[in-house]
């Protein structure tokens, strides 16, 4: 297709760079191929590296004074005080760029929707979790009747917002988050060095730390284990955010505890696909997910996987057939399972080979690239061509 015949406007007021970030970076450049043009609004504040990203890979990109709603006080406060200024701000510039369709993420990103309808623009909200809190969830069902689609990033997320009540009605499409199997791919990627020296078995997991990761139970799984093997070797990859610097501290005096010195923080990384390449065994403890992204991608660099039953994980990866899944919080199971990879390396391979199977047959960035073209057409009422 010559040239791009839509705009979409795709706000997001978490600038740091994680697994909804990556997402839209990744779909942003996707969809140029279907003449689709995302701007990609984001805060001035913590947004840097993804700012920087979004420009490397020629995505349009507009950073304005917004605030994120989070516990903590102080961003409370910001997200509340300065509300009706920031959606002003967005309602300019939707409106000074005559963008026709706004996509909003996170299911507390209430001032882009509003900011939408007052620009007279279609709105999409984009919902991937499964936890808010009651006085959001209420604020939540009565904004959201002003939505015209719902993207949800898994089964799980429909049941938590959607299925019972009023918003039901809406247009609705489940699109998981996408893994690049081409970029991800282990005939590719070249092992990264410092991690593929290490002769032992090597286990990661990874992900933004904080506790609903349950990095916790990752260690303890790394306790139990290392007593009955001393060739095994446990990493920790994943940012350390300001808001989680007692959680960390918790972590480190946990490891401290155990005496461990098989169990390396290896902190945000910008070779993911490397260090997947060099280890052995990927495992997930998290208490909460919708569509695990980390997960995806092991799966598509033909990792054998141990995952806790989170989101909707149990579709993609059948226990006893290409991974092992477990409930969450049960630290005897997980490294009972992990137990039997260690022993077993013909598992892991064939493991490992089904998950990608999987991955490229229904993770792919190119699928979710294109279930994003098809609802945005729908919900504009367009026909099969922009």
């Amino acid at each position: 297709m010559d040239g791009l015949s839509l705009k979409v406007a795709n706000i997001i007021l978490d600038g740091r760079f994680g697994g909804p970030q990556n997402r839209i970076l990744q779909v942003a450049e996707r969809l140029r191929r279907y003449g689709i043009e995302t701007v990609v609004i984001i805060p001035r504040k913590d947004s840097e590296i993804f700012y920087y990203k979004l420009l490397e890979r020629n995505v349009r990109v507009q950073r304005l004074s917004l605030h994120r709603l989070t516990r903590h006080t102080p961003h409370f406060f910001s997200w509340a005080i300065l509300f009706i200024p920031e959606v002003l701000s967005l309602y300019n510039y939707i409106k000074k760029e005559e963008i026709r369709l706004v996509h909003c993420n996170a299911s507390w990103q209430m001032k882009g929707v509003l900011a939408a309808k007052m620009a007279g623009a279609k709105v999409v909200w984009h919902l991937n979790d499964t936890e808010l809190p009651w006085i959001l969830r209420v604020i939540f069902n009565m904004i959201g009747g002003l939505c015209n689609g719902f993207i949800v990033a898994g089964s799980k997320v429909y049941q938590f917002y959607l299925n019972g009540n009023r918003l039901q009605k809406k247009k609705f499409i489940e699109i998981q988050a996408p893994v690049d199997t081409a970029y991800l791919s282990p005939e590719n990627v070249v092992r990264n060095e410092l991690i593929g020296k290490d002769k032992k078995i090597k286990i990661v997991t990874m992900g933004t730390i904080n506790p609903t990761k349950r990095i916790e139970d990752f260690i303890r799984v790394a306790n139990i284990l290392g007593k009955k093997n001393e060739n095994l070797s446990f990493y920790i990859v994943g940012p350390e955010l300001d808001s989680q610097k007692q959680y960390m501290r918790r972590l480190k005096e946990l490891v401290r505890y155990y005496r461990l010195n098989n169990i390396l923080f290896l902190g945000a990384r910008n070779d993911i696909p490397s260090i997947l390449k060099a280890i052995d065994i990927y495992v997930c403890t998290s208490e909460t997910e919708a569509s695990p992204m980390a997960v995806w991608e092991a799966m598509a660099m033909e990792k054998a996987i141990v995952s806790t039953d989170v989101g909707d994980v149990k579709r993609f990866i059948r226990d006893g057939e290409n991974g092992f899944i477990v409930p969450p919080r049960d630290v005897e199971a997980l490294a009972k399972k992990v137990s039997i990879l260690i022993e077993d390396e013909d598992l892991r391979a064939k493991f490992g080979k089904l998950a990608r199977i999987v991955a490229l047959r229904e993770l792919d960035l190119e699928i979710c690239a294109q279930r994003h073209k098809d609802f945005y057409r729908s919900v504009l009422g367009l026909g099969s061509d922009l």
